[in-house]
């Protein structure tokens, strides 16, 4: 290792760096850069049917609702969704009875002979609006839904004073056997409310009128409030939501489903109190509450591929991807797509987003609109920690301390049931995980996943943790979730053969259940072992728990390589595909990869194995939320050009005309493809699961050109980067928690580094490509004029020539361009790492003779190629070895 001291460079760059000073450089930092403009426009309403809902209406959402606006001119419906409306019964299949449809309401206007029509969702303000022509008035809409105020707001203007009238018409959906209503208007106030029967779950809608100019009048005809304006001006329509479900163990402890709720307040009272003080404002003050709010969170984070703003509305420009002269934008509006999604879906203090986010308007919705633990509500939260919104995981928190005393209890049974040896007599046992939930019920254990859920709910708390460094919120809330999982973990698995397995274990909706040790368990229980012990370092705890969890962790054995040198999904499989379905959706076996921390450049033979287990999976499931988190899995092995194949897959295959996200066709909407693209392309920009920042790690040759500001890395270290050429030519390093900065990107030790206040720098470099910098809480670091890299290809077709205990193994390979030699390396059985066996060598052949060669079983053997600088191929080519 070498200390730099690295200055302010002053004049022209030396010759051999890339490119001149950018614009960001010129006028400051690209992080202080505008935010790019991203909308969703169009030149018609949605059609007023299901199929317009999903394919065409405009998503919003506070957290306390979501609301898809269709837009219309005759009539406008504004369809609205609360999270814990939900009914239950014994029907079963795709679309069950679950979450309802809250309310359905219209403004009729009658406008039938509109022109100039244009409806747009402007992401940079969280505002949509609607602007048409009608008798040679113009009419605007605009909608925004108020976390802080806890209501939706629409302002209608008319061009000419006298000439808005409309009638407001809510109206309850599905209303019959479970579900009974009413809606009445007095003055300028309609409210809807009304019981669904069996949670017995009180509900409320209320909605205000507040006209400028012209006469209102509420209208009660045929057992339905309405409110008319005539000859205004302009209005503003305020409405609010509630029910009296609330965050409480009792919720899920309570088993008659009539109970759950009781004794809990009617929510008239807090809607009421919501309506009353967002009427107390004016317009102007709800909207820039809510852009306070809003922009607060997603300005933190920009993507520019120098992209244009398309002159085709949206549902073009979504049909003619891959191929038209938009794709590029469209490629930076469904990343920030996702994020704006999840601000509207998840907020502190709310139920957090299910299958479908926040938006439901079927009284049977697909798999009920729940919560499935085994890669749904994961991929969800994915994108809250590296696309910058960590506070956006809060709602999760709040249901998580809700319903986990009920699995503490699931904890004590199952302990129980599979190891009663292992129980504690007095309940201390943790609390296991859960394969699906609803707000009021976590069942038992299914056969459908493992009891790695749980290990994979701590993780999310631990990346909370690992992305903030918030000391305070890792010991009261991160780090009791995550020991006392390990404290189930710990009792739940048995010693088979010298390691320690889950017994029973199942890989996650795959054909072969109830097995033992699944890898899908085994490195989710590591991954939490893991954590749990660098979590209690941090807090400086110790105690005898805590020593049995580090006895425990090296025998969780969470790989094993397979014949085929991939990583095995079960323990029993000797080559890739001959249990379960080789090309399924879940890529369960690689979690420890992606979301995981298991499996990075430290483990080369197990990144090396990760990469023939996602070859092997192939392409061929249409699932959007699998393809979007193979996007992230192919960008930690460096896979750029596949990984960017998936997401034009994504993009092409399953996203609707709104952006929504089709599961499998149908179409049918599920948001976690949504969610997980924006967090499969934050990978591609930036990675950080080593604990090193790697900025641009796995950048496609289709985004040679581009900028981004904010992306979040482990550390809470905030990133944005510029490059042209496919070359980065300035990095921002912000540090929000102090700390040691490991940054890598090749020949970054030779670069000008300095603070934004152009201070000296002192790093200390490993090698060229990576530094480390004692950073200061608060301080930008930039690093300009970094040397042009020019990556060594790699050999390939590596082959076992000839293999006998006398001659030893040939191996030979087909030669790279720019290799001046070779470097030979073994990882032996399950190892994570390779040994070195040879280097230096200049033809591409080699016999490899080893003492041990007889009583190996099983290994990979890899060649490298070195240039005449003596730079390594990132890759390599491998081959396994059985013992013959």
């Amino acid at each position: 290792m070498k200390v730099v001291k690295c200055f302010l460079c002053i004049g022209l760059c030396l010759t051999g760096f890339a490119g001149n000073l950018t614009a960001e450089q010129e006028s400051g930092l690209i992080a202080d850069e505008p935010g790019k403009a991203m909308r969703l426009w169009y030149d018609k309403p949605a059609p007023d049917n299901n199929a317009g809902w999903v394919n065409r209406s405009i998503p919003m959402g506070n957290g306390y609702m979501g609301v898809n606006v269709f837009g219309g001119t005759k009539s406008d419906r504004i369809q609205v969704t609360e999270n814990s409306l939900y009914d239950w019964g014994k029907d079963r299949g795709l679309k069950r009875r679950g979450l309802n449809n809250f309310a359905e309401v219209y403004i009729d206007f009658g406008h039938d002979g509109a022109t100039n029509y244009l409806q747009e969702l402007n992401l940079n303000e969280g505002v949509s609006h609607v602007k048409y022509e009608q008798d040679g008035v113009k009419y605007t809409r605009d909608y925004f839904t108020s976390y802080p105020d806890k209501v939706m707001a629409i302002r209608l203007k008319a061009s000419e004073a006298g000439k808005l009238s409309f009638t407001l018409r809510p109206t309850i959906p599905f209303l019959g056997e479970g579900k009974s209503g009413t809606v009445s208007a007095e003055g300028d106030t309609i409210t809807l409310s009304g019981i669904m029967s069996y949670y017995k779950i009180k509900f409320e809608g209320q909605f205000k009128v507040i006209p400028q100019g012209g006469t209102i009048k509420a209208n009660n005809a045929k057992s339905q409030g309405t409110i008319t304006v005539s000859d205004a001006d302009s209005a503003l329509i305020l409405f609010a939501v509630g029910t009296n479900y609330k965050f409480d163990p009792k919720v899920f402890l309570t088993a008659a489903p009539a109970k759950k709720l009781a004794g809990f307040p009617d929510p008239h009272e807090k809607v009421s109190g919501y309506l009353a003080d967002a009427a107390a404002q004016t317009y102007e003050q709800l909207l820039e509450n809510h852009q306070t709010d809003y922009s607060e969170i997603y300005d933190r984070v920009s993507l520019d591929l120098g992209a244009e703003e398309p002159k085709i509305t949206t549902d073009k420009m979504v049909d003619a991807y891959p191929d038209g002269a938009s794709s590029r934008y469209l490629e930076e509006l469904a990343f920030q797509f996702g994020r704006y999604m999840l601000i509207c879906s998840s907020r502190a203090g709310t139920l957090p987003p299910h299958l479908q986010g926040i938006w439901n308007v079927y009284e049977k919705p697909p798999w009920s609109s729940q919560y499935l633990h085994d890669t749904n509500v994961q991929m969800a939260f994915a994108p809250a920690f590296s696309a910058n919104m960590p506070e956006l995981f809060e709602s999760y928190v709040g249901f998580f301390e809700a319903f986990m005393p009920r699995q503490q209890v699931y904890a004590t049974e199952y302990i129980k049931q599979y190891n009663p040896s292992q129980l504690d007599p007095k309940g201390d046992n943790g609390w296991s995980g859960p394969f699906w939930a609803n707000p009021y019920d976590v069942p038992g254990k299914t056969s459908i996943a493992g009891f790695g859920t749980g290990a994979w709910i701590a993780q999310m708390f631990w990346d909370y943790y690992d992305f903030t460094r918030d000391q305070k919120l890792l010991a009261e809330t991160v780090y009791p979730v995550m020991s006392g999982q390990a404290n189930f973990v710990s009792r739940f698995v048995k010693d088979v053969d010298g390691v320690l397995l889950a017994d029973p274990s199942s890989s996650p909706e795959q054909k072969l259940r109830n097995t033992v040790g699944t890898t899908f368990d085994q490195q989710m229980f590591y991954e939490n072992h893991h954590n749990t012990l660098t979590a209690a370092k941090v807090l400086g705890l110790s105690n005898s728990q805590l020593e049995k969890y580090e006895t425990q962790l090296p025998l969780l054995d969470p790989i094993q390589i397979g014949k085929s040198g991939h990583i095995k999904e079960f323990r029993q499989e000797e080559f890739y595909g001959e249990i379960g379905d080789p090309v399924h959706r879940h890529a369960s076996m690689l979690l420890g990869l992606y979301p995981g921390q298991l499996i990075s450049d430290k483990t080369p033979a197990w990144l090396d194995a990760a990469k023939v287990s996602l070859i092997k999976r192939t392409r061929d499931s249409n699932i959007g939320w699998a393809r979007a988190e193979r996007i992230a899995m192919l960008a930690r092995v460096h896979d750029s050009e596949e990984a960017y194949a998936y997401y034009k897959d994504l993009l092409e295959g399953n996203y609707l005309h709104n952006l929504f996200n089709d599961h499998r066709g149908g179409p049918l909407f599920q948001a976690d493809g949504n969610y997980g693209a924006t967090a499969g392309v934050a990978e591609m920009l930036l990675q950080s699961h080593d604990h090193v920042v790697s900025p641009l790690v796995a950048m496609p040759a289709g985004w040679s050109e581009g900028s981004y500001r904010g992306i979040l890395a482990r550390g809470n270290f905030e990133v944005s980067a510029h490059w042209s050429d496919s070359h980065a030519t300035q990095l921002e390093v912000l540090s929000k928690a102090g700390g040691t900065l490991d940054l890598r990107y090749p020949n970054v030790a030779q670069a000008k580094i300095k603070t934004s206040d152009g201070q000296t720098v002192e790093f200390v470099a490993t090698g060229t490509d990576e530094i480390a910098i004692k950073t200061t809480k608060g301080q930008t670091y930039v690093v300009t004029d970094i040397p042009v890299h020019t990556p060594v290809t790699a050999p390939s077709d590596l082959k076992i020539e000839n293999d006998d205990a006398k001659n030893g193994i040939k191996l030979v390979w087909t030669t790279s361009a720019d290799a001046a030699s070779y470097n030979v390396y073994r990882a032996v059985g399950n190892a994570p790492g390779y040994e070195l066996i040879t280097s230096g060598l200049k033809d591409a052949a080699f016999t490899y003779s080893a003492a041990d060669l007889k009583d190996i079983e099983q290994m990979t053997l890899k060649v490298t190629a070195v240039a005449a600088n003596g730079r390594e191929s990132k890759e390599g080519t491998t081959v396994i070895r059985l013992k013959p």
